[in-house]
């Protein structure tokens, strides 16, 4: 299925072109984003509240849309505007390095992380943790951008400053928040959204690898033991070579042969 809606062939093609210019699907994503601030405005708090995730209502009352579906929830908000805003730039360009297909892994690995996290902190006995809106994806994606072109000039206002340098203003900016108020959970979902991203890239470009299982090493056989010589056998040796060639372990056998016949 993936092949079919992505096929490699078009992997660094436009979806479309409106009025000869291309559109990617970074400003499909935006757009949705931008509608859905309407969407939630409309049908309001009550209803949208549906989409929500938490674990309570995606595995106690069964509402398994939501891990995909928070991305809607969006209040009508200038920031989310701009980052939708952002979200096109940014990923659009992220788009046209990696191609589409990988593009949508990021995405895919951005929407799932913080339903997981959230799914860990409620089974570790932190409650009351839940979803919703697209900040976090556009956020990631910025990361993602920044992780990919480092060096890359960003303007705002007067100011003109490398994409790193934001991207940890940005991550400092929010970490500092949630230390303040000692919210370590949003801490820990901050660094899980920053840490995909830019691990992904570093995945991306070759320049981190997964790990893979060690190899099972066969121990060499052990030689086996050698059988104790027969008394035929060293009898033919001391016809071949001369009493004075037995090894003292022949002896000793020889000797026992002796003895029991002897006996006998």
């Amino acid at each position: 299925m993936f092949n079919a809606w992505f096929p490699e062939s078009k992997d660094h093609l436009p979806l479309t072109w409106w009025k000869q210019h291309p559109v990617y699907l970074a400003a499909v994503i935006a757009l949705v984003g931008a509608a859905s601030m309407i969407v939630t405005a409309v049908l309001g708090y009550q209803l949208m509240g549906h989409l929500v995730f938490s674990v309570p209502l995606a595995f106690e009352q069964w509402h398994l849309w939501t891990p995909v579906t928070y991305l809607l929830v969006n209040p009508p908000s200038l920031w989310i505007l701009l980052g939708c805003y952002l979200l096109w730039s940014f990923g659009e360009a992220v788009e046209r390095h990696l191609g589409r297909r990988a593009f949508v892994r990021l995405l895919l690995l951005l929407l799932v992380s913080s339903p997981l996290f959230v799914t860990l902190f409620h089974l570790l006995g932190v409650r009351g943790m839940a979803c919703a809106g697209i900040t976090q994806l556009e956020f990631g994606v910025f990361i993602a951008f920044a992780t990919l072109y480092p060096r890359a000039k960003i303007s705002i206002i007067i100011l003109t400053l490398d994409a790193w340098v934001m991207a940890a203003i940005f991550v400092g900016m929010n970490a500092l928040q949630c230390l303040a108020a000692r919210d370590w959970v949003s801490l820990l979902l901050l660094a899980a959204n920053v840490g995909t991203a830019y691990a992904f890239i570093r995945f991306e470009k070759g320049e981190l690898k997964l790990p893979s299982m060690p190899k099972a090493v066969s121990k060499p056989a052990k030689p086996a033991k050698s059988k104790a010589p027969t008394v035929d056998n060293i009898l033919d040796k001391i016809s071949r070579h001369g009493m004075h060639s037995l090894t003292s372990e022949e002896r000793r056998i020889l000797d026992q042969a002796s003895d029991q016949m002897k006996r006998r």
